[in-house]
């Protein structure tokens, strides 16, 4: 079968528009018509890079960077929230490339009813997209937009949306509300054909039954939906509700592709700047009973000089989009959103007996047992922390709850990103403001 490649570029994205969208048969190539060619277009959306979560990692709380590290200038500006006049050599926060992957989605969607073929594979697939295609939105507007708030979600500025192609359409920024409406209908309609239950280990970058369940719970979280987030858990819990339990096995990480917890292995979690340029920030190293968390040692690795490294590689084996670990702390975060606190501690405490030395886990339980509400919700977001550590989940669950302050040190200078900061907002790319000036 021929390799098929389509890249679609958009003056609104800050590319080029194409008034021949897929008019026209490439020599060399095909107009993908059976499931088999639609499998392998929708294959390059997935295949785009996805490492965007390597760069919110370097903008929360996670590292500690050296002014003299090798790369740094790719980092530094987002290091110290210095969005003004970054270098020109920073790294840029992804919006072409997300919306790429929407044209890709997009695509197979609307031709959902001339694809030729076996009808469950075509379900599946066109299933996939919609999924992909609202992946994409909730990234961009978890990027560019402010946490969702019920109460002013139908007026706050979100994210353009385009479902179709039309060269002669403008894309306004749509409210997040509007957006987040988009998501959950597209979910809905992958819900209605993915067929999948759960991908094969070396397919699960593919979404699946349990994929979209798990993505699904995570979309109620950020929207305070407490029991629909732990209804939709448990869903996705009922085809796979695994964990490694770390006392009896830490050959592999939780978070790697091939784990019994991986759900959906789609995004890079680490980079080799990260790993081998940037250090640990102390703050986080304390979080853990360095004794008693099995995490500690599988997560970390420690320097001559007492600082530490991450070992969540770039290999192609780290990467985590949706967990089973997530699952057990959604439900437990969002019982105690509840006040069902007793629920909470039991759902805590069910996941972190195979995090935890046994010695470890008594006193977890001990001190979890003791909570009441704040305490408890505390411990849970630290949790998740612990567990989520450098895997792109701290700066959007910073956004979702405290927003609180952060102090760092870089260059012998301090800076602040103050409680509720505006800049736990990332702006526009300046490419996409000249040529969408919508934005």
């Amino acid at each position: 079968m021929k390799n098929l490649k389509y890249i679609y570029l958009f003056l609104f994205l800050g590319i080029v528009s194409c008034d021949n969208y897929l008019d026209i048969e490439p020599v060399g190539q095909v107009i993908p018509k059976s499931v088999d060619e639609y499998r392998s277009f929708l294959t390059s959306a997935y295949s785009a890079a996805k490492d965007y979560k390597v760069l919110t990692t370097y903008r929360g709380d996670e590292l500690q960077l050296e002014n003299d590290a090798l790369g740094v200038e790719q980092y530094e500006d987002i290091f110290i929230w210095n969005d003004e006049n970054p270098d020109p050599l920073v790294r840029q926060f992804p919006y072409a490339s997300l919306y790429n992957t929407i044209f890709y989605a997009n695509h197979v969607i609307e031709n959902a009813e001339s694809i030729e073929g076996n009808k469950s594979e075509i379900d599946q697939l066109v299933g996939e997209a919609y999924a992909l295609r609202a992946l994409q939105y909730f990234e961009l507007v978890n990027l560019y937009a402010k946490p969702y708030n019920s109460i002013s979600s139908a007026t706050d500025a979100g994210v353009p949306i385009t479902t179709e192609y039309d060269s002669e359409k403008t894309y306004p920024i749509q409210t997040i509300q509007t957006v987040y409406d988009l998501i959950l209908s597209d979910i809905g309609a992958a819900e209605e054909l993915l067929n999948v239950n759960q991908q094969e280990i070396g397919f699960n970058y593919r979404f699946s039954e349990v994929a979209i369940k798990s993505f699904k719970s995570r979309v109620y979280l950020f929207q305070n939906e407490w029991q629909k987030a732990i209804d939709i858990a448990n869903e996705a819990l009922t085809i796979n509700s695994e964990l490694m339990d770390l006392n009896t096995d830490t050959s592999i990480m939780p978070s790697e592709y091939n784990s019994v917890e991986s759900i959906l292995a789609l995004e890079f979690v680490s980079s080799f700047d990260l790993v081998n340029n940037a250090r640990i920030s102390s703050d986080l190293i304390n979080t853990y009973d360095k004794t008693n968390d099995l995490r500690f040692d599988l997560y970390f690795n420690e320097n001559s000089d007492g600082s530490f490294n991450s070992k969540k590689s770039r290999d192609s084996k780290f990467k985590s989009s949706f967990r089973t670990s997530e699952l057990y702390l959604t439900i437990a975060e969002a019982y105690t959103q509840l006040d069902e606190t007793e629920l909470a501690k039991n759902k805590l405490i069910e996941f972190s007996k195979n995090r935890y030395t046994s010695v470890g886990w008594d006193a977890f339980k001990t001190k979890v047992s003791g909570f009441n509400k704040n305490e408890l919700l505390t411990e849970i977001l630290e949790e998740r922390r612990r567990e989520f550590a450098i895997e792109g989940h701290r700066w959007n669950d910073l956004r979702r709850t405290t927003q609180q302050q952060i102090v760092k040190v870089y260059g012998g200078v301090s800076y602040t990103l103050s409680l509720g900061d505006a800049r736990y907002v990332i702006p526009f790319p300046n490419d996409a403001i000249i040529n969408n000036p919508n934005l």
